[in-house]
């Protein structure tokens, strides 16, 4: 990467600094977990104008029902008013649970996840689609099933209904992603795609500096390396949303393979390169 971009911070003036990413001192976390409540939500973005208001409009509620939650916006270097709409939001509202941090150019989903860790003071950190590709209420879920897990993702197969839009070839290349994943990368796990994971605070800041992608293959890196740092790893249902963002890009199956294959392939040549220490 030539630079590296340096996000602008929308943010109550008496919010701490960026603070560096530490590895824990042992692993795993599990036994010495002691959470105080406090739990910090990233919402990566990327040209979501067509439905960033509503996103907006409901974490309000959500973030009065919940005082102990925070939810940074990661602004992913858009083209669109995405940035001036949360900005908007934010002046207007003056929400202090709601925090936007911003950047250009784009870099990946991969990258805002990661700049949006540095930010996270909770003991319990997670992050989903910036569209509710699945709803808040997942996120509860997550936090209690935290109590038992060092890290959790959502698992589509596991949500009734799930699916029956899909047409044929989404469905076989979902069937192809999980069996590469399984022989490059030895991992099992039924869903390793949906962007919803939840982490205890000392797993999420150990796995965030040692991941290495920055694009949209960040969640099967993350659980590649949670299996190998010997974190518990749990699962819970991710129901897709019938109000998905209007402007996804429509799926290009054998250019998402392709992809992905490749991404596949760069976390076995990076642990074997030795990159994730």
């Amino acid at each position: 990467m030539a630079s590296i971009p340096k996000p602008t911070v929308n943010r109550p003036p008496s919010h701490p600094d960026f603070r560096s990413l530490r590895p824990p001192s042992h692993l795993p976390v599990s036994a010495r977990f002691r959470p105080t409540g406090q739990v910090s939500v990233i919402l990566p973005v990327y040209n979501n104008q067509a439905c960033i208001q509503k996103t907006f409009e409901t974490l309000l509620p959500y973030i009065a029902e919940h005082p102990n939650y925070r939810f940074i916006f990661v602004n992913d270097g858009s083209s669109d008013r995405t940035k001036d709409i949360l900005a908007a939001g934010l002046y207007a509202t003056k929400a202090r649970q709601i925090e936007l941090l911003s950047y250009s150019p784009r870099v990946g989903k991969g990258y805002a996840i990661r700049r949006g860790i540095e930010y996270t003071d909770g003991d319990i950190i997670c992050y989903l689609d910036g569209d509710l590709t699945y709803s808040l209420a997942h996120l509860d879920i997550l936090v209690e099933k935290l109590r038992s897990y060092d890290v959790v993702i959502g698992c589509r197969n596991l949500a009734r209904g799930n699916g029956k839009d899909l047409k044929l070839g989404q469905k076989i290349a979902r069937r192809v992603f999980n069996l590469l994943a399984h022989k490059i990368l030895n991992l099992n796990y039924r869903d390793m795609q949906a962007g919803l994971q939840g982490f205890r605070k000392e797993a999420a800041q150990h796995l965030f500096s040692t991941q290495e992608l920055t694009g949209s293959s960040v969640e099967i890196e993350l659980i590649y390396l949670a299996k190998k740092w010997g974190y518990i790893i749990g699962e819970i249902p991710a129901k897709v949303s019938t109000q998905r963002s209007p402007n996804r890009a429509p799926a290009n199956l054998l250019q998402d393979l392709s992809r992905m294959l490749i991404d596949l392939l760069k976390i076995r040549l990076n642990d074997c390169m030795g990159l994730y220490r």
